[in-house]
């Protein structure tokens, strides 16, 4: 997906790859919120406000709260979001994601 935010936004990549472990579930809420509230909001924008809700909500037992917001993300990023093909492959790839995310917990 192409945005002139990517940049800006990497940074919140960044750190839900290195710091999600350390974080409390609502630190994890607050920060999406923060990119969910900067201006002139895009899909990608969106898209990694819903991944930190998924990691607060999977930090507080939600595994259904999670498992939907990611599944919100995933279609957010998607280029067509009628190709259930595409859609299972990138939900499959968020779950190894997860499940890896588990293993290190």
């Amino acid at each position: 997906m192409k945005s002139n935010k990517l940049l800006q936004l990497n940074k919140y990549i960044q750190q839900a790859l290195e710091e999600q472990n350390v974080l409390t579930s609502s630190q994890c809420f607050e920060m999406s919120r923060e990119i969910w509230y900067l201006p002139e909001r895009e899909e990608i924008q969106t898209a990694i406000a819903r991944l930190w809700d998924s990691i607060a909500a999977f930090k507080e037992g939600e595994e259904h709260g999670g498992v939907m917001e990611t599944t919100m993300a995933v279609e957010l990023l998607l280029p067509n979001i009628s190709d259930r093909r595409l859609l299972e492959r990138y939900l499959e790839a968020a779950v190894r994601i997860y499940e890896e995310y588990e293993s290190q917990n």
